[in-house]
């Protein structure tokens, strides 16, 4: 199966510095094959039989030395993202969730986000903002702060050359 591996927090400035091959290499070695990665901000596309999130979180610590958190999406359900209606306006961006929302955390967002957005799967939210993503308040911290889950955020272009890669 075809993954895409999205790791938060890294490659921000001067802190938690990854080097892409070295990402790379540590994929191949844990068994992943077809391993590529995709701009610096820790995209890794794979593929696997089976995947354990929580293992790959052990060893990106053990092998970089801080927490990496990681959230795994299939080909799949890229690809239902991308079909949504939402994503033909022009500033989309992608919140990926590493847990699912409840149905009372979907109720919130729905009284507290004066944006365009729609929720797919329970763990992934496409919102289209009325401004630049670095003026707007909400951002992948604000879903992280308001939901109490981890979560990265890509915007449309980088995950429709995502899915472009993983053919």
């Amino acid at each position: 199966m075809s993954y895409v591996a999205l790791l938060r927090g890294i490659n921000l400035g001067k802190i938690n510095k990854v080097n892409m091959n070295s990402l790379k290499q540590l994929f191949e070695q844990l068994g992943f094959e077809h391993v590529q990665t995709y701009i610096q901000s820790g995209n890794v596309l794979f593929k696997s039989l089976i995947l354990d999130a929580q293992q790959l979180e052990e060893k990106l610590k053990k092998t970089y030395h801080f927490d990496i958190p990681v959230i795994v999406r299939t080909k799949e359900e890229l690809l239902a993202a991308v079909q949504l209606p939402i994503v033909e306006k022009e500033n989309v961006y992608f919140i990926f969730l590493k847990n699912k929302m409840t149905a009372l955390q979907q109720e919130e967002l729905k009284d507290i986000v004066q944006a365009d957005f729609t929720i797919l799967n329970d763990d992934t939210i496409v919102i289209n903002l009325n401004e630049s993503y670095h003026i707007s308040k909400f951002t992948n911290a604000f879903f992280e702060r308001k939901l109490r889950i981890t979560a990265t955020s890509r915007n449309k272009n980088t995950v429709q050359k995502i899915l472009q890669k993983m053919n």
